[in-house]
């Protein structure tokens, strides 16, 4: 017997055969004395035994007949197809392993015994011919060679070669249906998976089909691979889960390919994500070329078009429209909830994907680094004052800038600020705007404290930043490439916004206040004065600004931009985040297919609600007109002022908290000396204290026992404190010298106790921003608890959140009182209830005490400042009813338009390309009924009491009016409007002003469409 010694993981494994003592004693009828013999056996054979071995395989193949050899191939084939059922059929890319198929290609290639006539004719060539197919053969069926790295990038270009034929495979299919079989058809089947369910099904080939997807596509189903695929899913699985994508961003490929094995009462295969994911991507592929190819057909064709034309309401100006102060409202922000992990924490190598996404809304990381050092560039050293300003100091600074920008968190040195919030702001000592970091941006700090944060190496992308216009469609994108919310990113989003759509943009901005220093320090500086860009801070986040950025920054203070309260960006942010669990892991490419079709369809279910956003704004403010108007009229019958008034008491506030901006230069060094005599005063009494000890040491010594290492700490500190109180004193020394103090400030003189008196104030200034702080952060916290779609997990934490608030503002209350408690006269102290029912900033702002006393100023009266909230609301009202009467207008123009070229695009493409003319009808039939909507709302509206706006169309400025010639009107401008034929000629006059002249059939239509209403038709 042969029995195994030693084994494990060596090259060699040592056998001995024989019998062994132990064995002998234990069976004495066994004959004794066999030999032990010992053999090393290798495990790993090397290359001349595996060749050996082939060719006495192929030496046997060779002999076998045909039949055998038939079998032989049926019997490794099922082998293969056994050893690879796990993953589909293919390997983990659609693609096999052949080794055991092609082992013995040289065997089969010679004929059996007795058979080497069976090639040969009367005409000769055979052999040549026989050689041709078996070359083919083995390049066909030999190994594949390439790694995984690779095989997506194979995958993508196969797919590729094959796009145009598959787009025209869809429109076909859209229009005729899946092809069906006929008797002549030569079938194979394949294995598809569908919504009703999974199994073999049959198909066939057309003589001029070139690809065996497109085979599948005219069947309605699209293979998992590109030339060999094993497994279909149906074109109807696909579009079902795509729009489950659309309402449910969160729910992932493979919960949908679990969701499909449990609806089919089928185990759970792993590879089956994989493989959806490959189709899925094929099936959006295919979508784009075909909107590539409508668009075309609609004369859209350029790139810029649906860039241009994302909004409707904003951006489809109309001929003869009164003109507005901003073209239109928009608001940008950033969040980090969208991040990538980076590959160097994933296992396994990088696999090369070169795909990238062709949205024009995207802004590329190198446009972005173009503003990467900015304010750098244009920054100057500060003056002794800066620098000697403490960067928590905000207590004096109201509406000043914030200096931001730099390359990455990496490059900032010597900074005041902490680590985590110089990720976001990038502030230098060395940058003149480092001194302008104010309260508003202290307050708010970009949606909370999660976002000052520095981002790991662990995240390439920490997130988007975007811009949406007031209506909510996507307008501009950028990723944040391993930083936090720097400002290149709005430099860089401001950039694009110019270029797209020129000038008299309102944009908001949650910092915008201290943005627009930095943006003026730009390099597009000048080209923001030239384009008229105005910015505000939006109104959620404005009420965490102190009260001098508000009267400048706050919507309800900023002519022209209506009721519109710029916080559309947090409302995307709210759905878009449900894509994080999706992408954060996944590659950099589906990643952005992810976002774009999750920002494609916001975009359309915004267009879809826009007739019920204009609905809802318009009566929001015909309701505020008549609410508020009777109050303010009474407010101000009974003191007497005007609206002229009103804007002076703004004026004259701002003009105030302006000056309060600044801090006096000799208040600022009375400050700084009486901290320097503090600091002295500390550091002597802390060196006079250590002498006295060292003096007493020998005592020490024989009282107390002090050791030798408690002597050398007392010599220690006594030498160290006095060193400290002598560098301290030659600052001080400095200090008097440089600004011409003859004699040191003693606690008896008068310019010490009222030096004492300012540093007092100022404590008590900085007690009453922490407090105000703690407090605002309780409210924003209090009004997300509140907000709906907020998850069980966030509730918690902002609960939590809440108790560990109150126990700081318990804290900040307390040192606040102290403080107030210390000024001369004493201030009250502030009662947690009184706290507590502090509803806005500006009840904060007035506790302060400012050198001059504001009580006395009309804007600070308690009825002025509830007038002038009334009166500039009401403005806003009015303003917010203009806009909405010419946005009416745009969005009826744009869908009339919209009508034509559809209309004209199918009647081109009927006869030449019916697929084509057919894709474009079913998607004008879906428009229509979605029009069809946004006219009712826009119909609705117009029976409010109080509509001056219009309800017919103009024309699109730049448009050719010979579009629109012999086209019907669209289905709701005859059923709901009750237009049935408009005759509309167009003269442009030289000054650039359209005059329009209508005829509807009936006096009485156009007596109403002038007067903005068809409430009687």
């Amino acid at each position: 017997m042969a029995k195994r010694r030693k084994a494990g993981l060596s090259k060699t494994v040592t056998i001995d055969c024989g019998s062994s003592f132990a064995e002998d004693a234990a069976r004495p009828d066994r004959p004794r004395g066999v030999p032990l013999v010992r053999h090393r056996v290798s495990l790993n054979k090397t290359r001349k035994q595996i060749e050996a071995e082939q060719t006495a395989r192929n030496a046997k193949v060779a002999a076998l007949s045909f039949e055998q050899r038939e079998d032989l191939l049926a019997q490794q084939e099922n082998t293969f197809l056994l050893s690879t059922s796990g993953n589909g059929g293919t390997g983990s890319d659609g693609y096999g392993d052949d080794d055991d198929i092609n082992s013995s290609t040289a065997g089969f290639a010679a004929l059996p015994p007795g058979e080497e006539g069976f090639f040969q004719s009367h005409k000769g060539g055979e052999a040549t011919l026989h050689g041709f197919f078996l070359d083919t053969i083995a390049k066909t069926k030999q190994s594949d060679y390439r790694s995984r790295k690779d095989r997506v990038e194979k995958r993508v270009l196969a797919w590729r070669e094959q796009m145009d034929d598959l787009s025209a495979a869809y429109v076909a299919l859209q229009r005729e249906g899946p092809r069906s079989l006929t008797d002549d058809d030569e079938l194979w089947t394949l294995p598809v998976i569908a919504l009703e369910g999974r199994g073999l099904r049959p198909f066939a080939h057309r003589a001029r089909t070139k690809h065996v997807s497109v085979s599948l596509l005219e069947f309605g189903h699209i293979g998992a691979s590109p030339t060999q695929p094993s497994l279909a899913f149906s074109v109807e699985l696909l579009r079902f889960y795509r729009q489950l994508r659309r309402v449910c961003p969160r729910f992932s490929l493979d919960a949908f390919a679990k969701s499909l094995n449990h609806f089919h009462h089928v185990p759970h295969d792993p590879y089956l994500a994989d493989q959806l994911s490959d189709t899925y991507d094929c099936y959006l592929e295919i979508l784009r070329r075909v909107e590539s190819q409508v668009s075309t057909a609609l004369r859209r064709e350029d790139a810029a078009w649906a860039v241009k034309n994302v909004c409707p309401p904003c951006l489809y100006k109309v001929i003869g429209e009164e003109p507005l102060k901003f073209q239109f409202l928009a608001a940008m922000d950033g969040n980090n909830s969208l991040k990538l992990v980076d590959s160097e924490f994933r296992a396994g190598n990088v696999r090369t994907d070169t795909r990238t996404t062709t949205s024009r809304r995207w802004i590329h990381p190198e446009e972005v680094n173009l503003f990467e050092h900015e304010v750098r560039k244009s920054s100057t050293p500060p003056s002794r004052s800066d620098q000697s300003q403490p960067a928590d100091s905000h207590e004096n600074q109201s509406g000043t800038a914030l200096g931001t920008d730099a390359a990455t968190a990496e490059n900032v040195d010597n900074s005041d600020l902490s680590s985590e919030e110089t990720a976001w702001l990038n502030v230098t000592e060395q940058d003149e705007l480092a001194k302008c970091l104010n309260a508003c941006v202290e307050r708010w700090r970009n949606a909370g404290p999660e976002a000052r944060k520095k981002m790991f190496a662990l995240f390439a992308i920490a997130g988007i930043f975007i811009s949406v216009c007031r209506h909510g469609h996507v307008l501009v994108i950028c990723d944040m490439i391993r930083s936090g919310e720097l400002m290149k990113y709005p430099l860089s989003v401001v950039n694009r916004l110019m270029d797209d759509f020129g000038s008299d943009i309102c944009l908001g901005y949650d910092i915008m206040c201290a943005f627009t220093k930095t943006l003026a320090k730009s390099s597009i500086g000048k080209k923001t004065v030239a384009f008229r860009l105005h910015g505000v801070v939006p109104a959620f986040h404005g009420h965490a600004h102190n009260r001098g950025c508000q009267v400048r920054w706050h919507p309800t203070f900023v002519e022209g931009v209506g009721l519109e309260d710029f916080e559309e960006c947090e409302r995307t942010f709210c759905r878009s985040n449900e894509l994080a669990s999706v992408t954060r892991l996944a590659t950099p490419y589906h990643r952005q297919q992810h976002v774009d079709e999750h920002f494609h369809f916001h975009d359309l279910d915004k267009h879809a609600g826009s007739g019920n956003f204009i609905y809802q704004k318009y009566r929001q403010a015909l309701e505020k007109i008549s609410i508020e108007t009777p109050h303010l009229a009474a407010l101000s019958i009974k003191r007497g002022l005007t609206g002229a008034d009103y804007e002076r008491f703004l004026e004259s506030e701002r003009k105030y908290l302006a000056e309060l901006c600044e801090e006096p230069e000799s208040v600022q060094d009375t400050a700084d000396y009486m901290e320097l005599l503090f600091d002295l005063d500390k550091l002597k009494q802390t060196s006079e204290d250590a002498a006295r000890m060292w003096k007493k040491r020998d005592r020490l010594i024989i009282e107390q026992g002090y050791t030798g290492a408690q002597i050398t700490k007392i010599d220690t500190r006594y030498r160290t404190t006095f060193q400290k109180w002598f560098a301290k004193n030659e600052q001080v020394l400095r200090y008097e010298e440089e600004h011409n103090i003859p004699i040191r400030w003693a606690p008896t003189s008068q310019e010490y106790e009222d030096g004492a008196k300012l540093v007092r104030e100022r404590k008590y200034r900085r007690a009453l921003d922490e407090l105000e702080r703690l407090v605002v952060q309780r409210l924003f916290e209090m009004t997300k608890l509140g907000q709906n779609g907020v998850g069980y997990k966030l509730r918690e934490k902002i609960s939590k959140s809440l108790k560990t608030r109150a126990t700081a503002i318990q804290s900040a209350l307390k040192v606040y009182n102290e403080a107030a408690g210390g000024l001369d006269p004493p201030r009250a102290p502030l009662t947690w209830e009184s706290v507590m029912n502090a509803a806005t900033i500006a009840d904060f702002d007035l506790l302060r005490d400012a050198r001059q006393d504001i009580c006395t100023l009309d804007w600070a009266q308690p009825a002025n400042r509830e007038g002038m909230v009334l009166y500039f609301g009401l403005q806003r009202a009015k303003e917010e009813i203009r806009r909405l009467n010419i946005e009416i207008r745009r969005l009826l123009t744009f869908l009339y338009d919209d009508h034509v070229d559809h209309y004209r695009a199918i009647a081109e493409n009927i006869i030449l390309r019916p697929d084509l003319a057919h894709e474009i009808s079913l998607r004008w039939e879906y428009r229509q009924r979605i029009h069809e909507r946004i006219v009712k709302r826009l119909l609705l509206t117009s029976r409010l009491k109080g509509f001056t706006g219009s309800l017919f169309h103009g024309r699109r400025e730049g448009r050719d009016p010979a579009l629109n010639e012999g086209i019907p009107p669209p289905p709701w401008c005859y059923e709901l409007l009750k237009i049935t034929e408009v005759i509309v000629e167009y003269e442009e006059p030289a000054d650039g002003a359209a005059e329009v002249t209508e005829d509807a059939g009936t006096d009485i239509l156009v007596e109403m469409l002038e007067q903005g209403t068809l409430e009687d038709v």
